[in-house]
């Protein structure tokens, strides 16, 4: 498969849409319409796994407008600030969003966030004995609710989610990985 042909059908303050050509082996082609951010660094995003002192996962219930609906996922975020680690992006995305810092961010895994649309992929750092320090610092219009659940607990909580939340399925996923890695 080879990208033949790019063209930007619109360019936002965060995102352009681009067309792309498609050739593949056979000579067949095909035309696919994908989303670029602009205003990320590296790989695009972190998403951060906190296992508190207590043996407890931190979650959030946080609005997401594509889906216009509140979804049950881990803190993340972009790397969105020139010359910033992705560790140190982990950071300060868990403190801003959640409230709760960790001393130590291991990183796990980098994977794509949705490989048919995006090219933006996310590195997945498992931080333990994460503390709350505080209210998160985070902007109101993300509209976040801290959630923690015992690990022990973890299945049957994605198990019984209360009406009108979804969940992220890359939350199972990335839970199996962490496990595999007998990381929790």
């Amino acid at each position: 498969m080879k990208v033949t042909h790019r063209e930007t059908l619109f360019e936002g303050r965060f995102v352009r849409v681009v067309r792309k050509r498609i050739t593949a082996e056979s000579g067949a082609h095909s035309v696919w319409e994908t989303i670029e951010r602009t205003n990320i660094h590296g790989s695009g995003a972190v998403v951060i796994i906190a296992l508190t002192q207590d043996g407890e996962l931190v979650f959030e219930k946080n609005w997401r407008a594509g889906t216009e609906s509140f979804v049950i996922q881990f803190p993340a975020g972009l790397t969105d600030l020139r010359g910033e680690s992705e560790g140190d992006t982990a950071r300060r995305e868990l403190l801003e969003e959640t409230g709760y810092a960790a001393a130590e961010m291991v990183p796990v895994f980098l994977s794509p966030l949705s490989a048919a649309l995006t090219s933006t992929r996310a590195m997945h750092y498992f931080a333990p004995g994460a503390v709350f320090t505080g209210k998160s610092t985070g902007e109101d219009i993300e509209a976040i609710e801290v959630l923690t659940v015992p690990a022990s607990e973890v299945d049957a909580f994605m198990m019984n989610l209360p009406e009108g939340l979804e969940l992220d399925l890359q939350v199972p996923g990335i839970l199996w990985m962490l496990r595999q890695k007998g990381l929790i």
